[in-house]
């Protein structure tokens, strides 16, 4: 009697051990198949202030400015370059972005982005007045050292990371893509953390 106790004992241990197995294996497997997806459902989770913002940048970003201070500076390519990436980090929400692991990194390299081409900015107008004071005098436009080709890459980059974001959080990942977010998995992604870490 005993020995049948302990035996049935035994099997339902046993058979609750590997039912648990299996239903951790097959958590496990899941998960490793949807681990860095971004399914369209979670573009829903965003505030939708994030969201609106992404849409107006990625809109400034893509089409000509109408500033009076750059009409002065005569549509100067890197004035415009450093005014539309003031309007980007002025007007970002980082209080909201914040609360998203998955975009602290993606926005990480937009605010760097943004601070080089600010910098370059800077250094064009430098010799002008040592403290920044040329950095948006126009009257002085004629003497600004020339735009080069890495504030070209930055202002390529940032327009491109706001594609890419919009793309992921307003339209559910469906557009085409460059694949510079950490959100979207791009495969250029480290590209452009290289870049804005390295120069």
């Amino acid at each position: 009697m005993k020995t049948k106790i302990l035996f049935g004992s035994a099997i339902v241990v046993i058979s609750m051990v590997t039912l648990s197995g299996v239903l951790k294996y097959s958590s496990y497997k899941d998960e490793a198949k949807n681990s860095g997806i971004v399914e369209a459902s979670e573009s829903q989770i965003y505030h939708a202030e994030i969201g609106e913002w992404v849409s107006k940048m990625n809109v400034l970003l893509s089409k000509p400015m109408n500033d009076p201070k750059l009409i002065k500076a005569g549509n100067d390519e890197g004035f415009e370059y450093y005014l539309k990436s003031q309007v980007v980090n002025d007007e970002s929400p980082v209080h909201l972005i914040r609360a998203y692991e998955e975009l602290k990194e993606d926005y990480i390299n937009l605010f760097l982005l943004t601070s080089y081409i600010s910098n370059k900015q800077f250094a064009r107008t430098v010799h002008l007045g040592p403290n920044g004071e040329a950095v948006e005098s126009t009257d002085l436009v004629n003497q600004w050292a020339p735009t080069d080709e890495n504030t070209h890459k930055a202002f390529e980059y940032m327009k491109q990371i706001m594609n890419d974001l919009d793309v992921a959080i307003n339209h559910k990942g469906k557009g085409d893509v460059y694949g510079v977010t950490h959100l979207l998995n791009g495969d250029k992604a480290s590209e452009v953390k290289k870049f804005v870490t390295s120069s």
